[in-house]
């Protein structure tokens, strides 16, 4: 099996493994991923705490299962975090996730994401189908993957409670067709 918790290059994006990252990076991903405008579309909208971050990092080195990375341009400049998760190596397929750097409004940040995450779900750990979860009212994200390839695949009811109400979540997939 190939050793997929390293950094990799896709053309001039650099992916560097969370566990490769020093502690400024780490802390501006924790910085990312509490901003107002990622959070609000995570299952999970609560402020995450520094030791609860530190913790998920440590975690991290025994999981063969849940992969992240931190892409950064040819000109030093972070486009956001990429992952792949759930992944069965047997079968073939993994979930992923993304979100762009919210300080930033480097032009197509998340096409280049999602290229990134291709090349590393079907080009270097060989998987034959990607998935995505998406909350229903993200409609943006909706439209963003549905351009990126994706298909809607189908719908899990009732499965998120935010806001003081229930959301569906859309499940989206891919199929590697190389």
């Amino acid at each position: 099996m190939i050793n997929i918790k390293k950094n990799f290059n896709v053309g001039n994006i650099k992916i560097k493994n969370f566990l490769n990252l020093s502690i400024e990076e780490k802390k501006m991903v924790l910085g990312w991923r509490n901003h107002e405008s990622i959070r609000k579309w995570m299952y999970s909208d609560t402020i995450i705490s520094i030791k609860e971050h530190a913790d998920f990092l440590s975690n991290l080195i025994r999981d063969e299962n849940n992969f992240y990375w931190v892409a950064e341009n040819k000109d030093g400049l972070f486009l956001g975090t990429i992952s792949i998760n759930r992944v069965d190596f047997k079968q073939k397929h993994a979930y992923m996730g993304i979100y762009s750097n919210p300080f930033n409004e480097i032009k197509n940040k998340g096409h280049l994401l999602i290229q990134c995450i291709k090349k590393l779900a079907f080009e270097i750990a060989g998987l034959h189908t990607l998935k995505l979860e998406v909350i229903a009212n993200n409609q943006k994200a909706i439209n963003f993957y549905k351009k990126s390839g994706f298909n809607e695949e189908g719908r899990l009811k009732e499965f998120v409670f935010k806001d003081g109400q229930w959301h569906d979540v859309i499940v989206m997939g891919i199929m590697n067709d190389l």
